[in-house]
């Protein structure tokens, strides 16, 4: 049995699954304190379907973007975890997570996740495969550079509908958050079980977006 942590933005989720299928999951809207609340909501969810973390052969995390603190908190309990029950931890890039839904009818795809301070971070897809390097943009830098041929697909999609100045249209995903899916964290992990693509408890870390690259952001079109 596999468990899944997703802490990437406020909207978070845990979720245990049996080779890859889930099984129960419980998400939430994290009142901005997700190391408060990550533990109890593991335990919580393995106890009320009679599970014990020792029941656990695996760690799934979502490795971010995302925001700085939670994605830390997610990381620390996954690696945790890993290294107290000798199991393998497999992390899965957050925007991956956002994508999946849609790359068998979509060629090109952008991943948007909520950055804090009216900014997103960006990852622009061909099918399943990162075309370009992640970067952080405005709102309004967005906006301006919305590319008609992609397909916008995440949490940050609400963001830019919310802004009174749009008014290109653009193909994107529903509106519907958490708009990451428990089921496909559960099921990329195990894809990597299986092709023992883990990886190395030493040096997993959060994908961070930092500070150089937020700036250059700022002169890229997407």
């Amino acid at each position: 049995m596999e468990l899944s942590i997703d802490t990437s933005t406020r909207y978070a989720s845990v979720a245990i699954s049996e080779e890859g299928k889930l099984m129960h999951y419980h998400t939430w809207k994290s009142q901005r304190n997700h190391s408060v609340e990550l533990v109890p909501s593991i335990l919580k969810l393995l106890e009320s379907h009679h599970f014990t973390v020792e029941d656990l052969d695996a760690i799934f995390v979502a490795k971010g973007p995302g925001a700085f603190s939670a994605l830390r908190v997610g990381m620390s309990t996954s690696k945790t975890l890993s290294f107290g029950l000798n199991i393998p931890i497999v992390g899965i890039p957050t925007t991956e997570i956002e994508i999946n839904p849609f790359i068998h009818n979509h060629e090109e795809i952008i991943a948007l996740i909520p950055a804090g301070r009216n900014r997103v971070y960006v990852a622009q897809y061909s099918g399943a495969i990162l075309s370009s390097p992640i970067v952080v943009l405005s709102l309004e830098d967005l906006i301006e550079n919305i590319q008609d041929h992609a397909f916008y697909c995440g949490e940050g999609v609400s963001q830019i509908l919310e802004q009174k100045q749009i008014v290109v249209k653009f193909k994107h995903s529903e509106i519907e958050i958490p708009s990451r899916k428990p089921e496909i964290l559960c099921r990329l992990g195990y894809e990597k079980v299986k092709m023992n693509e883990v990886d190395d408890l030493a040096l997993l870390e959060p994908m961070y977006i930092t500070s150089t690259q937020i700036n250059s952001a700022n002169n890229k079109n997407l």
